[in-house]
């Protein structure tokens, strides 16, 4: 089996650190410009740019809609400086729905850190399970 490239060894070691409730060396391995592009064109959907941007506007309106969160690599393909990560999420909402989505995240590195997380998945049970993100985030529903 081949050795992983140095930014595939980390995007696993990331992974495995959340997995058991560590986000921090998420963190650490992004650069402070980082780009998050998730797909799609409901609410979750967009293209957000920086560290506090991403936690204030994607983290922390999902840790107020789920009382469970996981994310399970199946797959990591090496591609250098493109590492891609398929996996399987395993999480609860607060009101008791299954929010358990498949992802492939494309994950482009600069520097040996990350520039660019691409989220690719299934956006329409985004919106048939998870709230509005403005509402998620505190803001009054749209008419």
């Amino acid at each position: 089996m081949p050795t992983l490239s140095p930014n595939a060894q980390l995007v696993s070691h990331v992974f495995d650190e959340v997995a058991r409730g560590n986000g921090a060396p998420f963190w650490e391995a992004c650069h402070d410009d980082l780009v998050w592009r998730t797909i799609g064109a409901g609410s979750w959907s967009g293209e957000f740019v920086g560290k506090q941007v991403i936690v204030e506007e994607i983290f922390r309106p999902l840790n107020k809609v789920l009382v469970e969160r996981a994310t399970i690599p199946t797959r990591v393909i090496d591609g250098g400086d493109v590492v891609v990560v398929q996996a399987r999420g395993r999480n609860l909402t607060h009101d008791g729905r299954r929010y358990d989505n498949d992802y492939a995240f494309v994950i482009h590195f600069r520097d040996g850190k990350i520039a660019r997380y691409e989220e690719y998945c299934d956006t329409e049970l985004i919106a048939r399970v998870l709230p509005d993100r403005g509402v998620a985030r505190g803001l009054p529903r749209q008419p």
